[in-house]
């Protein structure tokens, strides 16, 4: 077994963050060892955009070591491994029926070393069965987090009837004075249905600083 040693992984359920995605609050792992697997091409593609299932024996040959950083101690990650085709790398997390539960894409540098690290080193047969396509973003992630926050203060503002914030914000967004709430309620969800504008972004900003205690 071959592994690969401090790397930085910022593990998510769904499709991994690009690294120019990755947040400071994020909760950024230290490993300090993992696993390296090297696999043909199409074999990293099938792993990096489905939620596949690996064979027992695969699952035992990998399991208990990842190590993981934690101050002055080390824990443990049960079942972890960085598959890479020599040009592109991703860390998986399976669960102990060997399916796939999250998955971490690497910082350049270490991205860029771990090619070099695999060079000369056999690819490895894995054994496995897709399961699930996995849905691949089309947004950045401080996009979707955007509109998530304003589908959240639209929803509770009009949930309690704060419809003077609601006229506020939508004044603020389309500089525009409507009174009709419901109407107000609907342009909303649906203008966060299309593609990220300016006056989404705007609006953003402005619930944000709402909150803000002078």
């Amino acid at each position: 077994m071959n592994y690969y040693y401090d790397i930085i992984l910022n593990w998510n359920e769904g499709d991994a963050y690009e690294f120019f995605e990755w947040n400071e609050d994020d909760a950024l792992e230290l490993i300090k060892k993992i696993p390296l697997v090297k696999v043909k091409h199409k074999v990293l593609l099938d792993l990096m955009t489905n939620i596949v299932k690996v064979e027992k024996p695969f699952l035992e040959a990998i399991e208990d070591k990842t190590l993981i950083s934690d101050k002055k101690n080390f824990k443990k990650i049960e079942y972890a491994c960085l598959f890479t085709d020599a040009k592109n790398a991703i860390a998986l997390e399976f669960n102990e029926e060997g399916l796939t539960i999250s998955r971490s894409n690497l910082l350049v540098d270490d991205e860029l070393n771990v090619e070099e690290v695999i060079y000369g080193i056999k690819e490895t047969i894995i054994s496995y069965e897709i399961k699930e396509k996995l849905e691949k973003n089309k947004s950045l992630r401080q996009e979707r987090e955007a509109k998530k926050l304003i589908l959240l203060e639209i929803k509770k503002l009009y949930n309690e009837l704060d419809y003077n914030k609601l006229k506020y914000l939508y004044y603020e967004y389309k500089k525009e004075k409507v009174d009709d709430i419901d109407y107000i309620y609907e342009q909303i969800i649906n203008d966060l249905q299309d593609k990220m504008t300016k006056d989404i972004l705007k609006l953003y900003h402005i619930i944000k600083l709402s909150y803000h205690k002078v």
